[in-house]
């Protein structure tokens, strides 16, 4: 019974990892991209967002910036995001984004994406970047959706693979699982000058996979929070003790003013009780219902400890704000899972243990199907 067992279990995982091999490999591939692309683009793209402090180094207000960068579209597109770095050599980054849910495909899906880079003190336009056929954002799309835009096929495509990637990974785990005599061998590469191709590439997928096992299960399982409401859902249900939790009401503005320029009170007041900060991204939701959210990163801090403002659109009046700390425990792991997922929770060393992770889950399949086809092919012969 069990050998029959595990015979069953060994045609599942030949025969769905040949089905998902493909994803599996170009997720792990672009993910392994994405990994270190704000490092890259800091060197590669430095042209467009370096500038140079003037003598009298005054600031334009952020209000100019956006009224300049919204002009470069004949104000046919409100801005999304400002980013405002604290490095005074760097450009201030404003976003502007149209999709369309309606249709399939990254192409139609995304109508309109462009970041224009300005400079802080002169107010002029550096860089008008074309952000959505921009390479790191191309692997992004890839890596999320499979290049087919935010759908049900593409949800339930990307869901289901990851979902079976996951099984592959714990039924990998079942059939590796050596005996007691075997496990001396089983942890390392013991080969010799004989050793054929077939051996090597067997050790390759099999010890590897158990190495980075852990670390791909906190990848996959942190890939279907945002690619599984339901996994989602769950994940935090069962952290607040089996109960649904919804997000905390924002308070109501108390002040009647209505100044000219919201965005420019919004900054000096933020920029003076958090004056540390690395950088400050101003988002306007879509939708007029919400309020202006401003989100605090400091420096040397990772993206989970961000401090999160919302600002009354019309009198600008600050309503809530919000701390890791302040979070219910659904939230919170709601809050890690970025970092989780690309590496950047303990930093470097946890980056580089990401990217190389995402390389090696990248290689299973090749040697997965390696595997099959020596078997197959040393049978025929």
């Amino acid at each position: 019974m069990k050998a029959r067992l595990k015979n069953i279990l060994h045609k599942l995982h030949l025969w769905l990892g040949m089905a998902s091999g493909l994803i599996v490999f170009v997720v792990a591939i672009t993910g392994c991209i994405y990994v270190f692309s704000y490092e890259i683009k800091d060197v590669v793209y430095k042209d467009r967002h370096h500038v140079s402090i003037p003598e009298n180094p005054t600031r334009a207000p952020i209000s100019q910036l956006i009224e300049t960068a919204e002009g470069a579209f004949n104000n046919t597109y409100s801005f999304q995001n400002v980013i405002i770095p604290d490095d005074p050599n760097h450009a201030v980054s404003v976003s502007f984004t149209e999709v369309d849910n309606t249709v399939f495909g990254y192409h139609n899906y995304m109508k309109f994406y462009k970041t224009v880079s300005l400079n802080p003190y002169s107010g002029k336009i550096i860089f008008i970047e074309n952000t959505k056929w921009e390479f790191f954002n191309i692997a992004l799309a890839i890596h999320m959706n499979f290049f087919m835009g935010y759908n049900d096929v593409s949800h339930y495509i990307i869901a289901g693979a990851t979902w079976t990637f996951v099984f592959m990974l714990i039924s990998g785990l079942i059939l590796w699982w050596p005996k007691k005599s075997q496990r001396k061998q089983s942890f390392s590469f013991r080969w010799k000058k004989s050793s054929k191709w077939r051996r090597k590439n067997y050790d390759l997928h099999r010890i590897f996979g158990f190495y980075m096992l852990s670390i791909a299960l906190i990848l996959a399982l942190t890939g279907l929070m945002w690619a599984s409401k339901s996994f989602n859902s769950s994940v935090k249900w069962v952290a607040n003790g089996g109960k649904t939790i919804p997000y905390a009401a924002l308070s109501k503005p108390v002040q009647k003013t209505n100044p000219e320029q919201p965005f420019d009170v919004i900054l000096n007041s933020v920029i003076k009780d958090y004056p540390e900060y690395e950088f400050l991204l101003i988002r306007k939701h879509p939708k007029p219902s919400i309020p202006y959210i401003v989100r605090v990163y400091k420096k040397g801090e990772q993206n989970y400890k961000r401090t999160e403002l919302y600002f009354d659109r019309t009198t600008a009046e600050l309503l809530d704000t919000f701390t890791f700390s302040d979070k219910n425990n659904g939230e919170k792991i709601q809050a890690l899972n970025y970092d989780l997922h690309v590496g950047a929770i303990g930093g470097l060393a946890t980056k580089i243990l990401a990217f190389l992770a995402s390389l090696l889950i990248a290689s299973l399949p090749i040697t997965g199907f390696l595997i099959w086809y020596g078997r197959k092919y040393k049978k025929k012969k």
